[in-house]
């Protein structure tokens, strides 16, 4: 009995234990910023590239290069550092639009399945050009399956769009 009692009452190695406990708990929050941080990053770049993208649409260079949609992605993913499978994986949609009232939003995923009918018509001089990109992203850490808004295999899907006039060519 006394010896029971002397191993309820040493107190020795009680701060391992508690380490222990809450180190797991500390790391998945930290890996949970991590990953939070890199996707916001990748979104941020996307938004950044579409930007810099549409402006040779805007002004009229990507009219007089005669640019097809792979042109446009090309431009899209130079720009972009840390996305390694945006060639194979954007996809872009790039619409004149004619009535600003029928402007709608491409939802890029349904039923957890990626569905974008990609177009590339950048229309004339004072038109107006609604472009929308799309980048499924895979994420770094796996670790949080139970994320909504993801794609079935797992990805999720960013997006960046623009809508601007056209200047006169």
């Amino acid at each position: 009995m006394r010896r029971i009692r002397s191993y309820l009452l040493n107190r020795k190695g009680s701060t391992a234990i508690e380490f222990a406990i809450l180190v797991l708990p500390f790391m998945v929050i930290i890996l949970a910023i991590i990953e939070i941080a890199l996707m916001f990053f990748v979104d941020s770049a996307l938004d950044s590239a579409v930007q810099k993208a549409v402006r040779q649409v805007r002004v009229g260079t990507a009219k007089s290069g005669s640019w097809e949609i792979s042109n446009f992605k090309a431009a899209i993913c130079s720009e972009l550092s840390y996305s390694f499978s945006c060639s194979a994986n954007l996809l872009v949609r790039v619409s004149v639009i004619t009535d600003m009232n029928s402007v709608t939003k491409v939802n890029p995923s349904s039923g957890g399945v990626l569905n974008v009918t990609e177009a590339f018509n950048i229309g004339n001089a004072g038109d107006y050009v609604l472009v929308q990109a799309f980048l499924p992203w895979d994420p770094t850490l796996k670790l949080y399956t139970f994320a909504s808004g993801r794609l079935n295999d797992g990805r999720y899907v960013l997006g960046a769009a623009d809508l601007f006039k056209n200047e006169p060519f």
